[in-house]
């Protein structure tokens, strides 16, 4: 199977949000919970609680800051991925790739890389992207308007299926 791309902006910011905020949720999350238990456990050591004071006393105070904490870190996260495409002009330019049953070959006009599939340690789907990773932080990016057909797409993620675990 042989396909041809260029990656855009949209690529690139769509697969940075996906990589990442899976991992920013994860954290506010935790932290998040954390500082819920504590508060619960203090207003509980206090004697008899009632639903009230457990929604002014723990939850809000605690929510709250991780809501902002969260759209805080959203826009600056956009602000990063902006500049770091605007660092990258290399990410521009066609992109022509082999996948067969041994290997992914990816050649651009300054480089050409076979892979076989047991470098690479799992996949992801997003709405207009295949993400291929060599671990979790080094992936290769494919756009499914790339495939001339929905045949083509089904093709890749069947090939993607076989070759990877899908995480």
């Amino acid at each position: 199977m042989n396909f041809e791309y260029r990656l855009n902006f949209n690529d690139f910011k769509e697969v940075n949000q996906v990589h990442s905020t899976r991992m920013i949720l994860r954290y506010l999350l935790i932290v998040g919970g954390i500082a819920v238990l504590i508060s619960l456990l203090g207003l509980i050591n206090q004697g008899s609680v009632s639903l009230q004071e457990i929604l002014w006393s723990v939850l809000l105070p605690n929510i709250l800051p991780i809501v902002f904490l969260y759209c805080l870190i959203y826009f600056f996260q956009q602000i990063a991925i902006k500049r770091a495409w605007d660092s990258q002009p290399n990410l521009r330019q066609d992109i022509r790739v082999e996948a067969s049953d041994e290997e992914l070959k990816i050649t651009t006009p300054l480089s050409e890389s076979k892979t076989q599939w047991s470098l690479y340690t799992h996949w992801r789907e997003s709405t207009n992207l295949f993400m291929v990773y060599q671990s979790s932080n080094c992936l290769n990016m494919f756009p499914k308007r790339a495939f001339s057909t929905n045949e083509q797409v089904n093709e890749f993620r069947e090939l993607l299926r076989s070759k990877l675990p899908n995480k």
